[in-house]
This record gives C-alpha cells, structure tokens and sequence, in this order.
C-alpha cells in the first residue's frame, strides 16, 4: 500500500473513533455514556450507589416478609422500622443515581427470594435472632459506605449520605450494634 491509501485509512479510523465519544446534535449525553456505561462519580460513589441500593432493597423486602412471619416482637419492630427508614431511600437512591448516570436497579438483578435459614421450618418456628443479627450486620456495611460517601468529593453525594447516616445509625443501635467512637477514619 502507498502513504495515500494508509493516511486515508488512519484518517477514516479518525473520523469514526472520535464521533463514537463526542455528543451529537439532539443527544441528551455523550456516547461515552451510552455506549460504555460511564458515570459522572467516581469508583467510590458508583460502589456506594450499586451496593447501598441492593442492600436497602434486600433489607426492605426481607422486612416485609419478617412482617408476615411467625417472628419475635422484637423482629418484627426492627422489620417495621427497616421499611421506614429504607422505603424513602430507595425511591432518592434512584433519582440521585440517575442524575450520574449510574443505572439503579440493576437490569441483571435477582428477583428476591427469601433466603433458606429465614424461612420458617416444619414447626412453623422463626429465627428472629438471626434475622436481627442479620440486619445489625447489613446496617453496619451500609453505615460504612455511607461514611465513606461522607467524604465523597461530589456535593451531592456527600450531602445525602449526611442526610441518612443517622437514621442507619438508629437502626443499627435498634439491632444492637454500638458505635465505634474510638476508629479512626
């Protein structure tokens, strides 16, 4: 091949390599965007969007079920205030997620099934202590990403995880969790 013909390859690539990424008259985003899934937050914020979100709803739904359950009084007050505190943040969770672009709730996600060691044996007994653990043990990796997402460097971000970190900070002490007031961050 001669020079000719490669630079009109190298610039045929060019053209197309570039008009790939770039926004188009009409489009709302960038291709960038819409092709290879990027987000406006970084690793950290994407990480809090995606595993908050399926925890709250897990938890919410597990709630609901613990509800209707043959559970301890207590389980069944923890479950009742996991759904007031989590009902609310789904819905902001998802607004907030889609105004960077992280995509809520995941396309690829399982449909909830209780899991084994919740439901109820042949006796029609509940285990409501593990259900409680269970939901000190969540609360605890929640308040974690929020607290990280605290020190986020996007506003937003910071600003709702600020907004909900007591309300978590309630029901994890609601679920017997204390507070680490020695770490250090």
């Amino acid at each position: 091949m001669n020079f000719k013909h490669i630079s009109w390859v190298v610039a045929s690539l060019l053209v197309v390599g570039l008009s790939s990424c770039s926004r188009h008259a009409g489009e709302e985003v960038s291709r960038n965007k819409l092709y290879s899934n990027a987000t406006d937050v970084d690793a950290e914020g994407f990480t809090f969007f995606k595993s908050v979100y399926t925890k709250a709803v897990f938890e919410t739904q597990l709630a609901e079920y613990v509800q209707s359950a043959p559970a301890s009084p207590a389980a069944k007050e923890l479950a009742g205030n996991v759904v007031a505190t989590y009902e609310e943040a789904i819905p902001e969770l998802e607004n907030l997620a889609t105004a960077f672009y992280v995509i809520l709730p995941d396309p690829g996600a399982p449909v909830f099934a209780v899991p084994h060691h919740f439901t109820t044996d042949s006796l029609g007994s509940f285990n409501s202590e593990a259900y409680i653990a269970h939901v000190q043990h969540e609360q605890g990796a929640i308040l974690e990403q929020l607290g990280r997402a605290e020190r986020n460097t996007v506003k937003p971000l910071r600003a709702y995880a600020h907004e909900k970190l007591p309300a978590v900070e309630e029901l994890f002490a609601l679920a017997g969790g204390e507070a680490d007031h020695g770490a250090h961050h």
